[in-house]
């Protein structure tokens, strides 16, 4: 148990009435001492005994006085320490080349609220800005009652800042305890082939679905997620299921390097028959969210192919049979003309010759 205790002073006369709670539920086990007096002006004391995973829990305690000078009340909550977290930093860049070139700076989950950031080019704080924008700081509570913070920082510099080859970027956040932490961009100076149209995208994603032999045949197949590296790096591949599971993944696949990386996934054929829907998630480092795509089996087109599928091989045969019988008689409508034509060359081969003898 923990005893919390509540002081009313400088009233008169002294005559005053303590009330606890809790929550808004009155507490009536408490203790109110007698009202001492100094210079003409009473003094009052009252105390509680509460459990100690109420008090842990920061539940509200509150202590209320009824005096005929009037009334008061006061709240008593666990105080939380202060706590001193450094951000995670992630910086990401976009440029015009021609015109000019653009910073973000993204801190998340810092405390306290006081901090700093600031922007560094290969080091060096004085440099020419077009902008520098710094957001307001966003607050969230933790299930634990913990405060985090987070912000912003956006820079804009001209393209003559971007020195020939490698210009390095870095944003630097210092808490209020003095603490610091940094995270850096190399911006590498490029120019685009002519001709080139949209810029090329950090990864490509491609599903590739199982094949109906698998499915029909194996009763079961492959979905493959097939992820193309343009820039590196990616940080962590994997299959959810449409409640968010996570199913299978990768992690590190490209370790920095340009690369194409395939994650197989096991489908069932009554999984598939069933109607499914998967989806492969991509986490790149220079993406603030990750990349999502997904495989959909959707049960009506299926089901319609299912159906044609049991009865197709009946079908077919009778198809094949049409088809002979057709065959058959085209056939012999072909021999038959055949016959009355070399028929008729006979008769009339027969006739031109009895025409010459005569003649002769």
């Amino acid at each position: 148990m923990i005893t919390l205790g509540c002081l009313a002073t400088g009233f008169t006369p002294s005559s005053l009435t303590f009330s606890w709670n809790k929550n808004g539920a009155a507490l009536p086990d408490f203790i109110q001492y007698p009202s001492g007096q100094k210079d003409n002006l009473f003094t009052g004391v009252s105390q509680v005994r509460v459990r100690t995973q109420d008090w842990e829990a920061r539940e509200t305690f509150q202590c209320a006085v009824t005096h005929v000078a009037g009334n008061g009340a006061i709240d008593i909550v666990k105080d939380i320490a202060p706590i001193f977290k450094l951000p995670t930093l992630k910086v990401l860049t976009s440029s015009d080349e021609e015109i000019e070139a653009s910073f973000s700076c993204f801190a998340r989950d810092f405390s306290p609220k006081e901090h700093e950031i600031k922007w560094l080019k290969d080091e060096k704080e004085k440099f020419n800005k077009l902008y520098e924008i710094q957001t307001p700081s966003y607050e969230k509570k933790t299930d634990n009652g913990t405060i985090l913070y987070s912000a912003a920082s956006f820079l804009t510099v001209q393209s003559s800042e971007l020195t020939e080859g490698v210009t390095k970027f870095t944003c630097e956040f210092t808490g209020k305890d003095g603490s610091s932490v940094n995270a850096s961009v190399t911006y590498k100076q490029t120019q685009p082939p002519v001709g080139t149209g949209c810029p090329e995208a950090d990864v490509d994603i491609k599903i590739i679905g199982p094949t109906m032999e698998d499915l029909f045949l194996k009763k079961k197949g492959i979905v493959k997620c097939q992820v193309k590296v343009n820039r590196p790096s990616v940080e962590r591949v994997m299959w959810e299921d449409k409640d968010g599971n996570n199913m299978i993944e990768v992690q590190d696949a490209t370790k920095g390097s340009k690369d194409t990386i395939e994650l197989p996934l096991d489908i069932t054929y009554e999984e598939w028959s069933k109607g499914l829907t998967r989806f492969c998630i991509v986490e790149h480092s220079n993406l603030i969210d990750p990349l999502k795509k997904a495989y959909e089996r959707r049960i009506a087109f299926y089901s319609e192919m299912n159906a044609v599928m049991k009865n197709g091989w009946k079908n077919d045969m009778d198809a094949e049979q049409d088809q002979e019988q057709d065959d058959m008689g085209r056939t012999a409508i072909t021999f038959i003309l055949l016959f009355l034509i070399t028929l008729l060359f006979s008769i009339v081969t027969t006739a031109f010759k009895v025409i010459i003898t005569k003649l002769i």
